[in-house]
């Protein structure tokens, strides 16, 4: 089976993101360890586009990917940016699955927490309790969750105008000359 995947987390946009946890192939090959035997392809929001002055077809690579794939995983290992909210919300909107990779006791998932005047047990961030369909400890366990999640998805019914008007920008845009995305979508289109 071939699955795909969003890679959500920070991307390294110059010098002083050098100390953020980011996706390198260590986490792919720990997704790829943990989804085996089955295939995934990595959809990246940081491979390089045509016209990166095209601020809202870069947007909207990033939400065709999120609608594109079988499932988003959000790598919450340490405090991420407006981008990584708006991604797992677009999912949620889609229907996409969103695994989140929050290690026990870690900014978004805790053991215990004081927390606006109480002690909290089992922590989790709001946001990412609300929106992941599965909380992982590792990037292994979010592979092996990745094979349980449904394939094929039924479009949204209703997509709000902000998501539609930024993918159709890509698709017109900078699809045509997106060589990475064109690859993938190939790949994928071959096992349907």
């Amino acid at each position: 089976m071939l699955l795909s995947v969003y890679c959500s987390g920070s991307i390294m946009k110059g010098k002083s993101d050098a100390k953020k946890l980011c996706w390198t192939d260590t986490e792919k090959d720990e997704v790829r360890n943990g989804a085996a035997p089955s295939e995934v392809v990595f959809l990246n929001p940081d491979d390089p586009i045509t016209d990166p002055n095209n601020s809202l077809g870069q947007f909207g690579r990033d939400m065709f990917q999120v609608m594109t794939a079988t499932a988003i995983i959000v790598d919450a290992r340490e405090r991420r940016g407006i981008g990584i909210g708006v991604e797992m919300a677009a999912a949620a909107t889609f229907g996409t699955p969103v695994i989140v990779v929050a290690p026990r006791n870690t900014l978004y998932r805790s053991d215990v927490l004081e927390y606006r005047g109480t002690t909290v047990s089992n922590y989790v961030h709001p946001h990412v309790a609300s929106l992941a369909s599965f909380l992982a400890d590792d990037f292994e366990e979010a592979g092996r969750f990745l094979t349980q999640v449904p394939v094929h998805k039924e479009p949204p019914v209703n997509t709000p105008e902000w998501l539609d008007r930024a993918i159709e920008e890509y698709r017109e845009n900078v699809l045509p000359g997106d060589e990475p995305m064109l690859q993938a979508m190939k790949l994928l289109m071959s096992t349907k």
